[in-house]
């Protein structure tokens, strides 16, 4: 007796057809896309700066903390496709201005033996390709201190570098009064410091 073929030479061909297109696909998502990649700051330059009635004054940051999850395109690529992850953290204590009584009035104002730390946590981030090597990151999301968290868009721009680290430059506008801050003010209240804060940022981001 002959045995039944459960699939007739048409099934077959069209069986070997799906499987040599699903492998076709796979290899392609494969070389479309690489595995992400952790980056963590080396030499950070941050200045929180501000105004009062007097002068201007300004703060630099210490000791700063921030890690970000690029994905990357094809092999060769040098521009990454997207930024999956973005933490950055400031220790209020190690922001020093110079002046021992205005680095206590701010970390008071900062609420900082409760809240220790200046947080930034992206939830969300679109990368705008620029000339050569250079790209903008457009990131939104929560900016806490003294205890508040705040949405926020910090617009970043990068380069990528021949070593394959990448150079992040901004600026972010903050107000005081946002995160229930009161500007503080020295001698009696013969200045008084502004509401407005910026924080300018130039960093190296290593693998």
């Amino acid at each position: 007796m002959k045995k039944n073929n459960r699939f007739t030479a048409p099934a077959l061909t069209y069986i070997k057809g799906i499987s040599c297109l699903a492998t076709i696909f796979l290899i392609g998502l494969s070389g479309s896309l690489r595995a992400q990649d952790a980056y963590r700051v080396a030499d950070p330059d941050i200045k929180v700066s501000g105004t009062s009635n007097l002068h201007n004054w300004a703060m630099e940051a210490k000791d700063v903390s921030c890690s970000a999850r690029f994905t990357f395109g094809p092999a060769g690529s040098s521009l990454p496709q997207s930024l999956t992850a973005l933490d950055l953290v400031i220790p209020i204590h190690n922001l020093r201005s110079g002046e021992s009584l205005m680095d206590s009035r701010a970390y008071t104002a900062l609420k900082a033996d409760k809240f220790g730390t200046i947080t930034f946590t992206s939830t969300s981030a679109v990368i705008v390709p620029g000339q050569r090597n250079q790209f903008q990151v457009k990131s939104t999301g929560t900016m806490t201190i003294a205890g508040v968290g705040r949405p926020v868009e910090l617009i970043v721009t990068c380069q990528v570098n021949a070593d394959g680290s990448i150079a992040c430059t901004g600026s972010q506008q903050l107000k005081m009064t946002d995160y229930q801050i009161k500007p503080p003010s020295f001698m009696l209240g013969a200045l008084r410091t502004g509401d407005l804060l910026t924080i300018n940022y130039s960093l190296i981001l290593k693998k």
